[in-house]
């Protein structure tokens, strides 16, 4: 590649990143933050009609008022009751299994892993080689003398071990 195409793919890289960086901040959102209830307050609020949907995941109760403001609870496992007072109110429920892990959030879990790994690697693969590449540092290679090249003892011999003159 020549440096005009390296120089491109930078600057194109470089505004990818900007604007995943932007869309991330901006997804954020502070203002719609769940509200933390205890379990007394989420059915008190079924009870009353005010919710509207809820997931089930294990013991996580996530859901919405009928305002559209979302709200967060806590509940027991299999509490036929609560399940029975939802369905009594109108309320639309979904259950998630929490085992249900997917092979992509797997990935997503490991590829620091993976790529702290890689890293590692490559590193001491760098470091094991010698060469003009990153982290060859403090080789030196012997310089080899071809025949047309004239030696003077001068370079041969170093001043302090010079052989001496009898």
């Amino acid at each position: 590649m020549n440096s005009t195409v390296k120089t491109v793919v930078f600057w194109v890289v470089i505004l990818l990143s900007a604007v995943l960086l932007w869309q991330v901040v901006k997804g954020a959102n502070p203002g719609q933050k769940e509200k933390e209830l205890n379990y007394t307050q989420f059915m008190s609020d079924v009870d009353q009609g005010n919710v509207k949907d809820v997931t089930v995941t294990g013991q996580e109760v996530h859901g919405k008022f009928k305002d559209n403001s979302s709200f967060h609870a806590t509940a027991p496992v299999n509490d036929p009751d609560m399940t029975k007072n939802l369905r009594d109110k109108g309320v639309e429920i979904t259950f998630h299994d929490m085992n249900s892990g997917s092979w992509p959030s797997w990935v997503a879990n490991f590829l620091p892993l993976i790529l702290l790994g890689a890293l590692w690697f490559f590193m001491i693969r760098q470091m094991q080689t010698g060469g003009n590449k990153a982290l060859s540092f403090g080789k030196s290679r012997a310089r080899l003398l071809s025949m047309q090249q004239k030696r003077s003892p001068s370079r041969m011999w170093p001043a302090w071990k010079k052989p001496k003159k009898s």
